[in-house]
């Protein structure tokens, strides 16, 4: 009777939680393993990289509704083309399913994702130029240091990557990073998007994305690649080589000269012209009533 039990007790689980046999596999397994070896007492928020860079948990908010981000399972950060051996076996640990890729092909060729191709990670890219990310009058702006000024419109210029990267989560592809190169800017949106549909409320949420200014490491992402010979063929390049060429050993604060975050600007953007993020979500992401339930039930406790 035990063994009998032992059998059909999981596909009871399923049946009565509702979501495939696969993703639950997926969650429960991960979950286990990190349970087994006790990685999730290693750290409250960043995880202990030597290569790392802003590579950080985003579970443990609470939600407007009572319940807890799950931890363990939602990650964001910059560039991870400095892990060492040691990072990945680290990693491993963890349970990693997915990679959502969100930097350009220019930052690939000059920092590529080893930890991917060398543990057999799922790697979700959706391939695109930075200069289709930086339209004439944004990159005037991030020339002239007004940063805050992108994010007006950076939600829009990324929505074929966040769509990607709610569908992944919405099915369950979990434990799961989103990264761009510096884990903030693009990968602010993605995981301020995220935290928002899960009922975090809107100053944690503004809390998490400031973070970013702690936890970047500038050196590791910078690396030691030489950027000279890439400059008249990739634009990124040319793009970061004066800034590159300063010695920068701390982020920046991701503020506006008078205290604005730039992702309320972000949010601010999208609630005059959709009203609610929900409704953005909607109608830009195709993230609809039943995703959200969808991913509360995935990543709530």
């Amino acid at each position: 009777m035990n063994k009998l039990l032992k059998l059909i007790l999981p596909m009871l689980i399923v049946a009565l939680s509702g979501l495939p046999l696969s993703v639950m596999a997926d969650i429960a397994q991960a979950t286990k393993l990190q349970q087994q070896n006790g990685v999730l007492q290693d750290y409250r928020r960043l995880l202990p990289l030597e290569g790392g860079s802003n590579f950080r948990d985003m579970g443990g908010y609470p939600t407007i509704d009572g319940r807890t981000v799950k931890r363990g399972l939602l990650f964001r950060s910059g560039a991870m083309s400095s892990l060492s051996e040691h990072d990945m076996d680290y990693l491993g640990q963890l349970g990693f399913e997915s990679v959502v890729e969100l930097r350009s092909e220019e930052e690939l060729e000059l920092y590529p994702n080893q930890w991917v191709k060398a543990r057999g990670i799922k790697y979700h890219v959706h391939a695109y130029s930075i200069t289709d990310l930086l339209s004439a009058q944004n990159l005037e702006d991030f020339q002239n240091n007004e940063p805050g000024a992108i994010y007006r419109a950076l939600p829009y210029t990324i929505v074929p990557q966040l769509k990607g990267y709610f569908s992944l989560l919405a099915d369950g592809q979990a434990p799961l990073v989103v990264n761009c190169s510096a884990g903030q800017d693009r990968t602010g949106i993605a995981s301020s998007l995220l935290l928002t549909a899960l009922g975090v409320p809107r100053d944690l949420v503004i809390e998490d994305y400031l973070l970013s200014s702690d936890f970047r490491r500038p050196d590791v992402e910078r690396g030691d690649v030489d950027l000279e010979p890439y400059i008249a063929t990739n634009a990124f390049a040319a793009m970061i080589a004066p800034y590159y060429a300063e010695i920068e050993t701390h982020a920046p604060p991701l503020v506006t000269p008078d205290g604005v975050p730039y992702i309320q600007i972000a949010f601010d953007q999208i609630e005059k012209d959709y009203g609610t993020i929900e409704n953005f979500m909607l109608q830009e992401l195709d993230v609809d009533a039943s995703d959200i339930a969808r991913l509360k039930k995935h990543y709530l406790q």
